[in-house]
């Protein structure tokens, strides 16, 4: 009996310093956090239906402004670089990169290059990830259908929404502002508002050709793509920065914001 009780007593105690000498549960983690960076373009010309003034970005003092932007940048720390671009270029891209890297090429006029790159290379990535993808809106055409369903009030509320972003957007003025004062305007609440106009041409349209709300599915469902595109590229801690058109903002922002295992983070916080 005396026996037993010692070999229990020893089982114990062996079975006391193997859970003693087991490692401490590790926490998990931290949810990738995730910046969307509105940006204007910095060519001017484009596809959008506002587009910006063209300046020169390459020049001394644009220059200094845009370094402004990357010291502010820099302070979010990013583990990852995400631009507006379709990933059949990535590769391309990334040759671009590289080579600038190594001090045999520069960057040219757009943000992909002079936010993305330029960056990039400050923190030492060895790569930026294209995330773009592909669609198209037709505005000539949701136009058409609510001409032809008799929405001239509907088109004249389109137009009277849009005079005051035209004027802001579109002005000369704009070319005068500091860069990091209009990547600040781009990414304010005043700017977000502006998406309300999709919701106006989704009107657009009879319910036998709904061609505004067709046309909408397929922004929102470029949005949704591009999304999609981030959220797989941000892995477990990871702080991933996307430097997209200010027009997708919206929609990318109340994706991540949504998304349970995904953090948003406010440019704002780093640029203001």
């Amino acid at each position: 009996m005396l026996r037993q009780t010692a070999i229990i007593f020893m089982a114990l105690a062996m079975s006391s310093a193997a859970l003693a000498q087991e490692p401490p549960a590790t926490e998990p983690a931290a949810a990738p956090e995730i910046m969307v960076l509105g940006t204007f373009h910095f060519t001017g010309g484009g596809s959008d239906y506002v587009n910006s003034p063209v300046v020169d970005y390459l020049s001394p003092e644009r220059q200094a402004e845009i370094a402004v932007v990357l010291d502010r940048l820099e302070a979010f720390a990013p583990t990852r670089i995400l631009v507006e671009l379709l990933p059949e270029y990535e590769a391309e891209f990334n040759a671009t990169y590289q080579q600038y890297r190594a001090g045999e090429g520069t960057l040219t006029v757009n943000e992909r290059q002079q936010i993305g790159l330029a960056l990039a290379a400050r923190l030492g990535l060895d790569q930026v990830h294209a995330i773009d993808y592909a669609s198209e809106m037709d505005f000539g055409g949701m136009f058409a259908a609510a001409e032809a369903a008799g929405q001239s009030e509907l088109l004249a509320d389109f137009h009277a929404f849009m005079a005051p972003i035209q004027a802001q957007m579109g002005s000369p003025d704009q070319a005068a502002r500091p860069v990091l004062e209009r990547l600040i305007e781009t990414n304010s609440a005043e700017m977000a508002s502006y998406h309300a106009l999709y919701l106006l041409t989704a009107q657009m349209g009879a319910a036998d050709n709904p061609v505004g709300a067709e046309q909408m599915q397929l922004w929102w469902g470029r949005n949704l793509h591009i999304f999609a595109n981030i959220a797989r590229l941000a892995g477990p801690g990871d702080r991933v920065l996307v430097v997209y058109g200010g027009g997708h903002k919206y929609l990318l922002d109340q994706f991540v914001d949504s998304a349970p295992n995904l953090v948003l983070v406010d440019p704002l916080a780093y640029l203001d």
